[in-house]
């Protein structure tokens, strides 16, 4: 049984997330923990984790309506959680208390709907929560995914269970995975990263992933090793990688990530 943290803001794109969590999960036994922040200005209107307000429940109703009529799975169910917190201190709690093993959220919430792609509290929790997180655009209409792109740099050490979730959503959709080796010029790999390839690689057992190097030095556009892969429907990327997220996730432009409008974003901890 799959314990899975969908946060809502009750957004449009929250709303896709967790139709997509339903889609992805179809086949799988799943307790699916909404949970809705009301954050510091609720704080000082007296607003407390006892009592959901009454325009809140009405929209948790509405949602669970929903989810209930999209699943045919008899192994999901659905438990609702309000609280009044900081986002990332709520979501680290319903982790800790749930046993979540994936986080599934909209790329940006209600809030910034016109700002960057992926918006500042999906990149917070992405970043700071230690749980693996799917975020999912309100554009994202769900595949079967076939082809997952990982882009790395093999400067840390994969653990086993850092690599875990994406072993078993590999397994769920039968997909294969592309490496992409991004690489500062053609001195690397260094011996340590020959040491943390040979790990990752070593780790898909039954089907080698294929590989695709870029070396940044040669080129600076990072939207061409995408647009070298237009059949990819996945991108995942290891969180504890900060230069190479903070690249690939940066929300100056619009311009940035365009793969994000469709695709879904998994973010690994470990």
């Amino acid at each position: 049984m799959m314990n899975i943290l969908l946060p809502t803001d009750f957004s449009e794109n929250s709303k896709n997330a967790a139709i997509y969590a339903l889609q992805f999960f179809k086949d799988v036994p799943c307790n699916f923990h909404l949970l809705h922040v009301m954050t510091a200005p609720s704080m000082a209107a007296g607003i407390s984790n006892s009592n959901i307000p009454q325009d809140v429940q009405k929209k948790f109703d509405e949602l669970l309506s929903l989810l209930h009529q999209l699943t045919k799975n008899a192994e999901h169910t659905f438990n609702i959680s309000f609280k009044v917190n900081f986002l990332i201190e709520a979501v680290r709690q319903q982790v800790d208390e749930k046993k979540i093993d994936l986080i599934l959220m909209g790329t940006k919430g209600a809030t910034n709907k016109k700002g960057p792609i992926i918006g500042k509290n999906t990149s917070d929790v992405m970043m700071k929560v230690k749980c693996p997180v799917m975020a999912i655009s309100e554009n994202a209409i769900f595949k079967t995914h076939k082809e997952i792109l990982f882009p790395t740099d093999y400067k840390i050490h994969y653990s086993e269970r850092m690599l875990n979730t994406l072993l078993i959503l590999t397994n769920l959709s039968k997909a294969s995975v592309k490496i992409l080796e991004l690489f500062n010029s053609e001195l690397e790999p260094s011996e340590e990263q020959i040491t943390n390839k040979t790990f990752l690689h070593n780790s898909f057992v039954s089907d080698k992933p294929l590989v695709q190097t870029y070396y940044s030095a040669q080129n600076t556009d990072t939207n061409l090793f995408f647009q070298a892969n237009p059949n990819v429907d996945m991108i995942v990327m290891a969180a504890k990688n900060l230069n190479l997220c903070q690249k690939l996730l940066k929300n100056t432009s619009q311009n940035q990530i365009p793969f994000i409008n469709k695709l879904p974003l998994l973010v690994l901890h470990g």
